[in-house]
């Protein structure tokens, strides 16, 4: 919100002077009157950054003083003819709090230096009025109302907070108009493993004119597919989907949801107090994981037409029971820590009568009072390094051994081995002993299902040893190994001592 706009300008006596202000008083002191405010701020402090040297104008300028942030765009017009001192100096100027988004009201600094620059050069709009009899500017008794350009300032702060856009006559062959743009935070990262879920009905806002990618893209986004196999199904680059992906979550199309899966662990947060206590948005889940029939349901589903024979329909106004309000509130204080949803399905079969399960965690999720418990994959002792590493830094080694052997030749010391001792030392450390490869040989071909054994040992090469330092979850790893999380999970415990941990 504006909270003043003001006009000043370097006068040739006075020096920086505010012409006018909007509202009244809101920049330097005005006699008293029944409109009148204290100022914001002290004008004389920053006077020397809103009226620069003529070397500094011609630019945006963002000054904080007394929490608040005055962005201006100083103009300096050079005309040995038409002015004092062969210059006029001005600056249209506007007031916002310190801690507001500004990057929308500098375009609209910028356009108002644009066109006031151009009324000036055009037929002198700003300095002819300064030549009107009776002219009251800020700071005089009597101020407000009778310039020209108070009446624009005004204008300009009115509509811009109302109504976010203005369009302003200013004469027969000139227009004022300004608009602020929504600022929009950047997107959160998009990565593999994310599933992303729709908000809107992106069926109904496509048109031929949208990128390729998201034409693609958009009949594959259902709130399952993870942006892999998005990118999968649609035949698309992956780097691309996920920048088609970032584009919808930036405009609010989509959320990034957490691969769902009866093997995770969700619990609730400390918002699930406010969902108890929310009697609406309690119905909007009610109607949200209704369906007529589950696994867990005790009558069948209903029978499908044979061969030959036509499918019967519904009624027309067929309906269902909605789950009990105290049933549905049960069910989400029984989520826990260590509690899989597998488990918690069957401790709770006898409730999930007509109650989707991926709808009831997808809406605690949505609302943010539930939370996915991760697992992560953390070795007991690291693992050495690569092949590549070591040889980096006997390339290191040698090269700082060159820089003093010369030296130490030449004055008659004898050359010292102990950087060959190194080298050799680390060499060694980074190669597993014999028993270490024959355990882990072992290991990758022990817990595993003889029909798998080829499927373990096809990528027993993967380097899964970078993600056994606990920042990389398991939904990320399956995601870029493209395995399944058994897969995974037996390759990492194939590695030796690896701990799992939930968080």
């Amino acid at each position: 919100m504006i909270k003043s706009i003001f006009y000043t300008r370097f006068h040739p006596e006075k020096g920086p002077t505010v012409l006018h202000q909007v509202p009244e008083g809101s920049v330097i002191p005005c006699p008293p009157s029944p409109t009148a405010q204290t100022p914001l701020f002290d004008f004389a402090s920053i006077s020397d950054y809103l009226i620069p040297r003529r070397e500094f104008c011609d630019r945006l300028v963002a000054v904080c003083v007394n929490r608040h942030r005055v962005l201006g765009y100083p103009v300096c017009i050079h005309d040995g003819t038409r002015y004092e001192r062969n210059e006029f100096i001005f600056n249209f100027s506007i007031v916002l709090e310190e801690d507001v988004e500004y990057s929308a009201y500098a375009s609209v600094v910028r356009k108002l230096a644009r066109l006031f620059r151009n009324l000036e050069e055009q037929g002198g709009f700003l300095s002819k009025e300064e030549g009107m009899e009776g002219l009251v500017i800020a700071g005089m008794e009597g101020y407000g109302g009778r310039a020209k350009v108070y009446a624009l300032c005004e204008m300009i702060q009115q509509d811009l907070n109302n109504y976010c856009e203005c369009m302003i006559p200013i004469d027969e062959s000139n227009t004022l108009n300004l608009k602020l743009f929504p600022t929009r935070p950047p997107p959160a990262p998009v990565h593999g493993w994310h599933v992303p879920l729709s908000t809107v009905r992106l069926s109904s806002l496509q048109t031929s004119a949208w990128d390729l990618t998201l034409q693609k893209i958009i009949p594959h986004i259902n709130g399952v597919n993870t942006v892999v196999r998005i990118a999968m199904l649609a035949d698309t680059d992956f780097a691309l989907t996920r920048k088609a992906v970032s584009h919808l979550l930036y405009y609010g199309c989509m959320i990034l949801l957490d691969v769902f899966q009866f093997g995770a662990i969700y619990a609730p947060t400390a918002d699930i107090g406010a969902f108890f206590a929310d009697d609406k948005m309690q119905e909007e889940c009610r109607r949200y994981i209704a369906v007529p029939h589950t696994p867990f349901s005790e009558q069948p589903p209903p029978p499908t037409a044979g061969i030959g024979e036509e499918p019967s329909t519904p009624a027309p106004h067929a309906t269902f029971a909605l789950p009990a309000r105290s049933t549905m509130l049960h069910l989400y204080s029984t989520l826990r820590q260590g509690l899989t949803l597998k488990n918690w399905c069957m401790e709770h079969s006898a409730d999930l009568g007509n109650i989707d399960v991926r709808r009831l965690i997808t809406f605690g999720v949505i609302k943010g009072f539930l939370y996915r418990v991760h697992r992560y994959a953390i070795a007991a002792k690291p693992y050495p390094q690569d092949a590549s590493t070591v040889e980096e830094e006997l390339r290191v080694i040698k090269q700082q051994e060159k820089l003093w052997r010369a030296p130490a030749m030449s004055s008659g010391w004898m050359t010292p081995t102990e950087a060959e001792e190194r080298a050799v030392a680390a060499r060694d450390a980074a190669l597993p002993s014999k028993n270490e490869r024959h355990a882990s040989e072992r290991g990758l071909k022990s817990k595993t299902d003889a029909k798998q054994e080829g499927t373990e040992m096809k990528g027993a090469d993967l380097p899964l040893a970078r993600f056994l330092d606990g920042t990389h979850c398991l939904d990320e790893i399956c995601a870029e190994l493209r395995l399944s999380e058994k897969e995974v999970t037996g390759k990492l415990t194939g590695f030796g001592d690896v701990l799992f941990v939930h968080r």
